[in-house]
């Protein structure tokens, strides 16, 4: 095999290449055809193009630096707005639709593995798929710590899955309200009464506002103290493959009963989402193509299981519990695809009201994901 143009041990440049293909990944959001392809995807692909073309290395000491150092520091910053006081106070029925829908991703992983042969990393298969469609990335990279799963080729190949089929997912709860057979058998107070949210008021596109460099800082700096004393507390129990569900629940016991020290914060979720791109273009750069093309369709088939499943239990209980169309929808909606959708759908839909109710629903999918999603491991072992 041709040795990569860029060495292993050629530390700077690799780095230069991850943050890059990050800018890149975030860069292809500012279009349509970016959003509409996932600007994670693409920055997954343009990194498993290079690995396999021998651009750069499928491993490097620079790949185990993001999953030491990176990843552990990411998660504090992604769930510093986590404060469960106010999810349970201000999401209301949301949040109700959302832990009905979790349970059904959590029905339709189990479903799926019953189903299917994923091999030798079955059970951290169910795990990662059920720390992502609960909360987010930030769970994938926190499900794969945990169970010690870092095989380049079958995370860029459940990645890969992921995303087709979340695309699809939301696709498909943009399309279903309008349906009449389905408005017609749910409450639709929310869509009878939607108003247009305004893009720009839904979200502003990877910019942050009224940025505080010290705030930025300080929020870097106490995602490293977390971070900290989750391996201590973690060592110190014998269990130190769970450092980062530590570093997690310090982290939600901080934004939970100390908000005032989150609120002098600033452009921490934007810091956290930086990181963990870079995380997931080193993900593409160890996968091998041929493995990729080999794992991913049984993952496809693995997602779309657990998607129907889930789409199956929360709109089946949520219709005897006579929730309205538009909050089953949004509770889907951040539950598959994460807070950030919450914006999207909001805006596409008109739906005003429930775009705080599913920010912070999502962000309790952010806060307990990773829990189930080692629970689940540990089950199916």
């Amino acid at each position: 095999m041709s040795l990569p143009l860029i060495g292993p041990e050629q530390d700077f440049a690799l780095w230069a290449v991850l943050i890059g293909l990050a800018a890149f990944g975030f860069w292809c959001e500012r279009f349509t055809w970016g959003r509409k392809y996932s600007g994670v995807m693409l920055l997954i692909a343009a990194a498993i193009v290079l690995a396999n073309l021998r651009v750069i290395p499928t491993a490097a000491p620079v790949y185990g630096v993001v999953w030491d150092y990176l990843v552990p520091i990411a998660i504090p910053l992604l769930l510093f707005q986590a404060d469960l006081k106010r999810i349970i106070r201000e999401s209301g029925p949301t949040l109700i639709a959302f832990v009905i829908g979790s349970a059904g991703v959590v029905a339709g992983v189990l479903i799926g593995v019953a189903l299917l042969d994923l091999g030798a990393r079955e059970a951290e298969l169910g795990g990662i798929f059920t720390g992502t469609y609960i909360g987010g990335s930030l769970n994938f990279a926190a499900v794969s710590e945990a169970s010690g799963m870092k095989d380049g080729s079958i995370l860029a190949a459940a990645v890969a899955a992921d995303n087709v089929v979340t695309n699809l997912h939301f696709l498909l709860i943009v399309l279903l309200p309008g349906i009449a057979w389905v408005a017609n058998r749910y409450p639709t107070h929310h869509m009878d009464n939607a108003l247009q949210v305004s893009s720009e008021q839904a979200a502003r596109v990877h910019r942050i506002e009224n940025l505080d460099i010290a705030g930025m800082l300080a929020a870097l700096a106490l995602a490293f103290i977390l971070a900290a004393l989750g391996k201590t507390l973690a060592g110190l129990a014998a269990m130190p493959q769970f450092a980062i569900l530590v570093t997690t629940a310090l982290t939600l016991v901080l934004a939970t009963f100390l908000p005032g020290v989150v609120a002098g914060l600033s452009g921490y979720t934007e810091s956290g989402n930086a990181l963990m791109y870079i995380f997931l273009a080193s993900i593409g750069a160890t996968a091998d193509v041929w493995q990729l093309i080999e794992l991913a369709p049984v993952l496809f088939v693995f997602a779309v299981i657990i998607i129907v499943v889930h789409l199956v239990v929360l709109f089946g209980i949520g219709k005897l519990m006579r929730l309205d169309l538009a909050e089953l929808a949004m509770a889907s909606a951040v539950c598959i695809g994460g807070p950030s959708t919450a914006a999207a759908i909001a805006s596409a839909k008109g739906w005003r009201e429930l775009l705080i109710p599913g920010v912070l629903a999502g962000s309790l999918g952010y806060a307990i994901g990773s829990f189930i999603g080692v629970s689940v491991i540990e089950w199916l072992r």
